[in-house]
């Protein structure tokens, strides 16, 4: 599952940038389920860089709670989830 993570990941993310907004919620479920401790980093700043940029209310909650749960789940240290729960807050 690592590997294929891996292989794969930057083809889903580039589907974060099609306009079509169903793609990208969709997208946005597979990144979190995809996500595991060796991508986590990259995956939740990916998913904070998209959070920046929607004003969808349901959306900004979902993903708010998405990245949350895998900072928790899957901080590679203390340093790191300090910094991103802060970013998350400052974003959402």
């Amino acid at each position: 599952p690592l590997v294929f993570s891996a292989a794969h990941q930057v083809a889903v993310i580039e589907c974060l940038e099609d306009t079509d907004e169903t793609l990208q919620r969709r997208t946005l479920e597979l990144l979190y389920k995809m996500t595991n401790p060796v991508n986590v980093e990259f995956i939740t700043e990916k998913m904070l860089d998209f959070l920046r940029g929607t004003t969808e209310i349901f959306l900004r909650k979902d993903l708010t709670q998405k990245v949350c749960h895998l900072a928790e789940r899957h901080a590679p240290n203390n340093i790191w989830y300090v910094q991103t729960t802060t970013n998350l807050f400052e974003i959402s």
